[in-house]
């Protein structure tokens, strides 16, 4: 809704007919177009075009929308008294009404090209107010261009003390963000380390179990250490019985050592007396033969019949001990022959 009078610039172009082609500008300055009249119409009955667009075909010269006839923007409506909306087109007009945007008890004013007849006296009040309503119009755009000025001059200083504080909020945001980096950083730590102080418990009661299994194996292996120690004390007793009794026996083998000493001394004193026995025996053998030589002259010889006397019984340790004579050995003259006579002569042959 605008209160201000078309502004005033050159004529529109001569072409009318729908062949030019004609840009909108806004009044934030954006520009619309290329677009024929007939598009301009369509616009203009849509409500598209506002009083305070303007209309250019060259792009250099622009004018009020509201100076093209064509466009039919004509109609004015006084929203408020003293204030005025338009002129816009009649079908653009009519939705506003329906929209509601607009009282439909508004007064509503067409504005007309000049005809031939004399103005009335009422169209000179019009016109008059309409020009007093222009200066009004002007006085209050340029107060509403200083009011905008200064609150142009506001909103960049907003706008500065805006970016001084976004450049605050910057600092303190990449300050946060380096905060949370490090609590991050150090939440990963702690992670770390729980996960770790959980290896460690898992270890440890891992350790706990291996202790206990250790714990009962310890105490096998010491009653098997005790029953061990046991057993060596016993085997050791053995051994120093076993011992006593080698040194028992070491003593009985020297006392057997020393009588078989003895025994051997006495054999051999038995051997020396047999030797001397034998060399005796050889004597009476030699003397025999020269006795029963002298005796072949008889008509009566006697042949001996040597038979051995029974073996004697074992005499004791003491009758051992004591040297006795040998028995004689068998022969002619050994009182242990029995004798037999027989006819035969002797040969004659005798003995040295």
């Amino acid at each position: 809704m605008s209160t201000s009078a078309p502004a005033t610039s050159s004529p529109p172009p001569a072409d009318t007919t729908g062949k030019s082609l004609w840009r909108i500008r806004t009044e934030k300055g954006e520009v619309f177009g290329p677009s024929d009249l007939a598009t301009l119409k369509v616009w203009a009955q849509d409500g598209r075009l506002a009083p305070t667009h303007q209309i250019s075909d060259d792009e250099r010269t622009w004018m009020s929308v509201t100076t093209l006839p064509d466009l039919e923007m004509d109609w004015v409506a006084e929203v408020m008294t003293g204030s005025f909306y338009g002129p816009i087109h009649k079908s653009a007009m009519v939705e506003l009404v329906r929209e509601g945007s607009i009282r439909a008890t508004a007064p509503l004013f067409q504005r007309s090209t000049p005809s031939g007849r004399a103005p009335s006296e009422h169209e000179h009040q019009l016109e008059n107010r309409v020009r007093e309503l222009q200066q009004e119009t002007a006085r209050r755009g340029a107060a509403a261009d200083a009011l905008l000025a200064v609150t142009r001059g506001e909103l960049e200083q907003a706008r500065a003390a805006l970016r001084a504080r976004d450049l605050e909020f910057d600092a303190e945001r990449q300050e946060h963000k380096g905060a949370l980096a490090r609590i991050q950083a150090e939440l990963l730590k702690r992670d770390s380390r729980i996960n770790s102080l959980e290896t460690d418990a898992q270890r440890l009661e891992q350790l706990a179990r291996e202790r206990g299994i250790l714990e009962t194996r310890l105490a096998d292996a010491e009653r098997q250490t005790s029953d061990h120690n046991r057993l060596v004390s016993q085997q050791r007793e053995e051994v120093e019985q076993a011992r006593a009794l080698q040194r028992e026996a070491d003593r009985h083998a020297n006392l057997l050592k020393d009588r078989l000493s003895g025994h051997e001394r006495e054999t051999e004193a038995l051997r020396e007396a047999t030797r001397a026995l034998q060399l005796r025996l050889g004597s009476v053998r030699k003397l025999l033969q020269q006795a029963s030589c002298s005796l072949g002259t008889q008509d009566e010889t006697t042949d001996a019949v040597v038979i051995e006397s029974p073996p004697r019984p074992a005499t004791s340790r003491r009758a051992m001990a004591r040297p006795r004579w040998p028995p004689l050995p068998a022969g002619p003259s050994s009182p242990a022959c029995r004798w037999r006579t027989s006819r035969r002569k002797p040969s004659g042959n005798c003995g040295n």
